[in-house]
């Protein structure tokens, strides 16, 4: 009976002993396939993995793109204005209008004071007529045209056009006496007796005369003026030739370079 009873007993702690041997040999083996040691597995950071990868790919994008050429816009010297005594000679003709009209009065009154049955006073009174002015009028406008024409030109241009201004002078005179005769607009017959009076009368050759020799007086003041300003558009037109060889020289380079 005692020996039946202990039968089942003594088996058990062989089976736990079984089960306990089995898990060490187990492990054992597990270590001998692992070389003895644990392994341990490392998770790549994404951090460190991408961030040479991004560095590299904008390397490369930079050395891919060329870098595009400075454009420099250079400006071209602009050329000089010309000058001209045109200013001046405008001045010079106002000027000379008041000298034209001082010195026709002045002859006006001479030939009065010589002529039988005239005086100062019919002088005085032939200043305010139509004929006086008439001339002195048309005298300005025909000088400010010359000056206005000859521009720069000497003092040559002023002595020879001083004719013109003379004869066209005299042909306002005549006119003139048209106009305060009452003939204008008249018959032929009647303006042609008026026309062939005035050409004796001496006032209209006064008049043409102080014409002629007023723009020789006072045209020394514009050919000057003209003569300053060839000066100045010849030395301006040097400097913007060597202005420009410059400039054309600059750009030459830079496109070469």
């Amino acid at each position: 009976m005692a020996s039946t009873a202990s039968g089942p007993e003594s088996e058990k702690p062989d089976a736990e002993t079984t089960a306990a041997e089995s898990a060490s040999l187990s492990s054992a083996e597990d270590a001998d396939t692992s070389g003895g040691e644990p392994v341990t597995a490392e998770t790549p950071s994404p951090d460190s993995s991408s961030a040479p990868a991004a560095t590299a790919a904008a390397s490369s994008t930079t050395s891919a793109e060329p870098t595009p050429p400075a454009v420099v816009y250079v400006t071209a010297p602009t050329p000089p204005r010309p000058r001209g005594a045109r200013g001046v000679g405008v001045l010079v003709a106002l000027l000379a209008t008041g000298i034209f009209a001082a010195v026709y009065g002045l002859l006006v009154g001479m030939l009065a004071a010589v002529t039988p049955g005239t005086g100062i006073a019919a002088a005085l009174r032939f200043t305010a007529t139509p004929t006086f002015w008439i001339p002195v009028i048309v005298f300005g406008l025909a000088y400010t045209l010359l000056v206005v024409l000859v521009n720069r030109a000497g003092w040559w241009a002023h002595v020879l056009g001083g004719f013109l201004v003379a004869i066209v002078v005299w042909v306002a005179f005549v006119g003139a006496a048209i106009i305060s005769a009452g003939a204008f607009g008249a018959p032929i017959g009647v303006v042609g007796a008026v026309v062939a009076e005035q050409l004796r009368n001496p006032i209209g050759f006064a008049a043409a005369i102080a014409a002629r020799e007023v723009p020789v007086w006072v045209g020394w003041i514009v050919a000057r003026r003209g003569r300053t300003a060839r000066a100045r558009n010849e030395a301006a037109r040097a400097a913007y030739h060597k202005e420009l060889a410059e400039h054309q020289s600059t750009v030459s380079g830079r496109t070469a370079v």
